[in-house]
């Protein structure tokens, strides 16, 4: 069977080809590999239509990797810390003016800047998001920005060393139902089903 004078098993490899230049195209991490996953499988599929036992060897051995490293962002908490950040720094304001559409649905820029604490996300020793709010005295410290990166979106994160900046509670206000039910995920309590705001005890 041909469609366009191309025979359907050479079309299979040209859908292959095409979902693992898709994959390479994704921002998202978990993306990539998920498109990269499913690119191998067609792979191996063609492999074995067209008797390429190398093709498929390979691309099965990739879409195994890709499986792992998939079951490991799903189910493993990566190592996120979080290190002091000056709002006035050339560098964060580089960061803030580079996300600002992302970070605007959450708050506005000028919000942050008059914010009294502030923290980058670092993975490894990247810089993965920005943490920022306002800390009392006492330890409260009220998140206005809670922005992560898309390529790292979906990583299981963490519970940050809150404790080595003296903070002891938390207290959030939720944008929408997706961040509420994410409050409730990180341990956060609606104490009145008519409000936004969350709060956590460390």
């Amino acid at each position: 069977m041909e469609l366009m004078g191309i025979n359907w098993i050479e079309w299979v490899g040209y859908i292959a080809s095409f979902i693992v230049l898709i994959s390479l195209a994704m921002r998202s991490i978990v993306k990539i590999r998920i498109y990269n996953f499913i690119g191998c499988i067609a792979y191996v599929y063609y492999g074995y239509l067209t008797g390429l036992l190398p093709i498929s060897l390979t691309n099965l051995s990739i879409a195994i990797i890709n499986v792992y490293y998939l079951y490991q962002i799903f189910t493993k908490k990566k190592l996120f810390k979080l290190v002091k950040a000056e709002l006035d720094s050339s560098y964060c304001h580089h960061f803030l003016e580079n996300h600002q559409k992302e970070i605007e649905l959450q708050t506005p820029i000028e919000n942050v800047t008059g914010l009294n604490t502030c923290f980058y996300v670092l993975h490894g020793n990247v810089i993965s998001g920005i943490l920022a709010g306002n800390k009392d005295e006492d330890g409260l410290f009220d998140i206005k920005l809670d922005f992560i990166t898309v390529p790292y979106r979906n990583f299981k994160i963490n519970d940050h060393d809150y404790y080595s900046h003296k903070i002891t509670s938390l207290k959030t206000t939720a944008k929408d139902i997706p961040h509420a039910n994410y409050l409730k995920n990180m341990g956060f309590k609606n104490f009145n089903d008519h409000s936004q705001i969350y709060a956590r005890t460390l």
